[in-house]
């Protein structure tokens, strides 16, 4: 039989995740000393400041396992969010927590409905597990389309992703949309909530899928501290999930499956609420001279709700090399119509301004 036999066929459509190109790696491509990476939604700031100083305090203990139940953090975040202890897991990024989730519930032959253009983890881990996709293209606007999703439900759905912000997009549905969606699907559908970009949303009309949450109903809400919070090389992410849910994935997860140093960071993360809202207004700021300049460019792009801009471009391919040769890094979707600009500080949106003028110097139009 050999090797190729034994590994399961499952996985053999499956592409490995790339995440995108290093610095050292546009240095030798395009000559340009000083590289701009904004590919992949990277917080500009470094953690917060009792972030750091708690992980330097915590690093001479590592020699230790780390809380295998992540109780402090977990005490914390229920304190926070207004849930019982007991619904709340924690996971090596929101990612595990995502996968976790789809191993504790999805059989073979069940399917999984998300919108697409989405995260690409959605379609990975229904794959794994010997499940379906259901893609539901989104509507105009690049919006998911919560009545097709519920129309491409059927009695082997088992899950349901909404991405909320969604990424790629950066756009949203709204409260009253979501409320409706609540309202009409079938109670043997699991509702996964990705709320990775939360924190940075301004729009009066989002939901916070939370106030839904009541422990008993198939609801789960996933967030991450990756983004608002910095800590992205750490890998900490949690999810807010119904207790039988919560004991199937403390079943399965890794033991220790978050370190330390995340934990603690996390932890006293929490606590800077006054940075949180001096990063959403500084995102904020930046993103709106971005749609200024790209108006001026006549650029289109979908108004985003996180820290990162949708470009669409029927040149992708062109654009995505043109933006490299001024050493700014951008998410490519292959040949997609489309690019995703991280947003950065004043000075990252400076450059990255000056680098898309360039290539619409360089091609004519995007």
């Amino acid at each position: 039989m050999g090797i190729d036999g034994i590994i399961r066929p499952e996985l053999e459509p499956l592409v490995p995740y790339a995440p995108g190109l290093r610095a050292s790696q546009v240095r030798e491509r395009s000559g340009v000393d000083r590289v701009l990476k904004l590919s992949s939604n990277e917080h500009p700031c470094g953690p917060v400041p009792s972030a750091l100083a708690a992980m330097r305090a915590v690093l001479s203990r590592v020699n230790r396992y780390p809380d295998g139940a992540c109780a402090a953090l977990k005490r914390k975040l229920a304190d926070r969010l207004k849930v019982a202890v007991d619904n709340v897991v924690v996971g090596n990024g929101s990612n595990e927590v995502l996968r976790l989730i789809a191993q504790s519930v999805l059989r073979p032959g069940d399917e999984v409905v998300f919108a697409w253009p989405s995260f690409v983890v959605y379609p990975m881990v229904t794959a794994i597990f010997g499940a379906t996709a259901v893609r539901v293209p989104l509507a105009d606007g690049d919006v998911h389309d919560l009545d097709a999703m519920l129309a491409a439900m059927t009695e082997r759905t088992r899950l349901a992703f909404l991405c909320n912000p969604n990424n790629p997009t950066g756009t949203i549905y709204g409260r009253d949309a979501f409320a409706r969606f609540m309202e009409r699907v079938p109670d043997h559908v699991l509702v996964v909530v990705d709320e990775a970009y939360f924190e940075f949303v301004t729009a009066p009309g989002y939901p916070d899928a939370l106030e839904w949450f009541d422990g008993s109903r198939p609801l789960a809400v996933c967030r991450t501290f990756s983004k608002m919070y910095s800590l992205a090389g750490l890998r900490v992410g949690y999810g807010i999930v119904p207790e039988p849910l919560a004991r199937a994935i403390d079943k399965v997860r890794e033991p220790f499956n978050v370190n330390t140093v995340a934990q603690i960071a996390a932890y006293y993360a929490l606590d800077d609420e006054a940075e949180v809202r001096r990063r959403r207004a500084e995102n904020q700021e930046q993103k709106t001279y971005l749609y200024s300049c790209f108006d001026q460019l006549g650029i289109s792009y979908a108004r985003s709700e996180t820290n990162f801009v949708y470009v669409r471009t029927a040149k992708p391919v062109e654009a995505f090399e043109a933006l490299l040769q001024q050493g700014v890094i951008v998410r490519d979707f292959g040949t997609s119509p489309a690019l995703r600009v991280t947003v950065g500080t004043p000075e990252d949106t400076e450059r990255t301004i000056q680098a898309f003028e360039a290539a619409v110097a360089q091609l004519g139009t995007l």
